[in-house]
């Protein structure tokens, strides 16, 4: 029987068959478990049918899904390497988004409700500890207490817009009759953090809330499936991870200095010694992990003359430079507030690299769809920096059989959006996996970041515990299905 006819007794002789919807996870809850564990979570969103598929970036974990839709049991191996891993949900049609599960190293637990108030708190019983937990709806609260003796230095450290959670969590710290004793919005990410040393033998309780992330026009307390966390809690020896470099002095390449704008209208200064012809890169990192403050920088000579000015760059109100230095000298950068405001939370971090001419390419898509018979155009952004004029060699890696592409030399000033074509033969089988597209054998990444801002508030994800896929999905369709879905 030819490979037609098979496909019209097919038709003849079975019910239309259709695509199912390409699923879609909205989170995991828990997000994160202890190794050697098998831990009941939800997985919320769209999947049809149930169970998906499921693709994780490396190996540890292993999936066992009830009958209830929603619900599985997660398997941590006992010799899993502990920290964030990325899972997708795919069946014939496509795949979902990446989101993240994380394996701790120590001892782990959830938030258990009810423990909404100070005074009903859930009770913590050693430290440290790390606790998955999530905001269940509008307006909730969760409380834990912990005691402490005198002298203590407490660190309550949370992990949420890392985990691309739909909460701006806030970290307060009372004492069990509800006075506030520190309180932290955003720490060096927007994500909060708080170290507090005990002034005698105590218990204190630790409550984290949230508002809506991308922020919205109404100002409450938020909640739901992706309000997800995760809330680290240790004894520690260390001080405050900000500490503010002094005004006007030295800094070095390859360092992060960090600085505050303390009152109105102050300017922070800073010297560094370049070679000539040398290419140095700063940037400034304040509106990024939420700081106030929206900054400007300028570079000027050993003299005082302006030599590059920036106060918003890359789709962000975070100034960026690129400096070529003419001559072996001294330079000054000087930083300031665009606003012309101060306080103790107009923090920022300046970071200085030396640069060469290089490239840069993300992936347009995380995911292509592709059908038998024809020629698909992958998209990549290709960006030139600095005068780059080598040869790059674009070509796929990984691709199944019946799908080809051809290897290809991409024009000296090819820049911006390029293309490669993937073939696909008309008898080619379906498929689901990973495959790569390499520029001179590196992989072409999607970014799972962004910087950029709107009025202020970031859009998307500044920082996150894995930043980028290193691969394209692809999807071959199956003839059949696809045939019949379209009739």
């Amino acid at each position: 029987m030819t490979r037609r006819w098979r496909v019209l007794w097919v038709l003849f002789f079975f019910p239309l068959a259709t695509l199912a919807a390409i699923p879609e996870i909205e989170a995991i809850h828990p997000v994160g478990a202890a190794l050697n564990t098998t831990n009941s979570v939800t997985v919320s969103g769209k999947f049809d049918p149930w169970p998906p598929r499921i693709w994780m970036s490396r190996p540890g974990l292993v999936f066992r899904f009830d009958t209830n839709k929603n619900k599985a049991d997660i398997v941590v191996a006992p010799d899993a390497t502990p920290g964030a891993i990325l899972l997708r949900a795919y069946n014939e049609s496509g795949i979902s988004e990446p989101r993240f599960f994380v394996i701790g190293s120590g001892s782990e637990t959830n938030d258990i409700e009810p423990n909404n108030e100070f005074l009903k708190p859930q009770i913590i019983a050693a430290l440290p500890v790390s606790i998955s937990g999530r905001l269940d709806k509008s307006g909730d609260v969760d409380s834990f207490a912990v005691a402490l003796k005198k002298g203590n230095l407490l660190e309550a450290r949370v992990e949420s817009h890392l985990l691309m959670s739909k909460s701006d969590v806030v970290l307060r710290l009372v004492t069990t009759n509800g006075l506030q004793l520190a309180w932290n919005h955003d720490g060096v990410t927007l994500d909060p953090r708080i170290v507090w040393q005990a002034t005698n033998d105590q218990t204190v309780v630790i409550q984290l809330y949230g508002f809506a992330f991308p922020a919205n026009s109404e100002i409450r307390l938020g909640g739901g499936n992706e309000a997800i966390y995760r809330l680290h809690l240790a004894l520690t020896n260390s001080p405050p991870a900000f500490l503010e470099s002094p005004s006007n002095s030295p800094v070095t390449l390859a360092s992060t200095t960090h600085g505050r704008i303390s009152i109105p209208n102050e300017e922070d200064r800073f010297t560094f010694t370049s070679l000539k012809d040398q290419t140095l890169e700063f940037r400034i990192d304040s509106a990024s992990f939420g700081s106030p403050l929206d900054a400007w920088m300028r570079i000027s000579d050993s003299e005082g003359k302006e030599l590059a000015f920036n106060d918003d760059s890359e789709e962000s109100i975070d100034p960026r430079l690129e400096l070529k230095a003419s001559a072996s000298s001294n330079y000054n950068i000087l930083i300031g507030s665009v606003t012309h405001r101060g306080s103790d939370e107009h923090r920022y971090h300046l970071k200085i690299r030396e640069i060469q001419p290089t490239y840069e390419a993300t992936l347009a898509s995380s995911s292509v769809i592709v059908t038998n018979g024809g020629t698909n155009q992958i998209k990549f952004n290709l960006k030139r920096l600095r005068g780059y004029t080598n040869e790059i060699v674009a070509r796929f890696d990984s691709l199944p059989s019946g799908v080809s592409s051809i290897q290809t030399n991409l024009p000296s000033k090819a820049s911006g959006e390029v293309s490669i074509p993937l073939m696909v033969a008309t008898n080619a089988s379906p498929f689901q996996g990973p495959i790569r597209l390499l520029l001179n054998n590196q992989p072409v990444t999607f970014p799972l970041t962004t910087r950029s801002v709107n009025n202020g508030v970031p859009g998307g994800y500044t920082d996150l515990l894995i930043d980028h896929l290193p691969h394209l999905w692809l999807t071959v369709l199956d003839p059949i299905t696809t045939t019949n879905a379209s009739k």
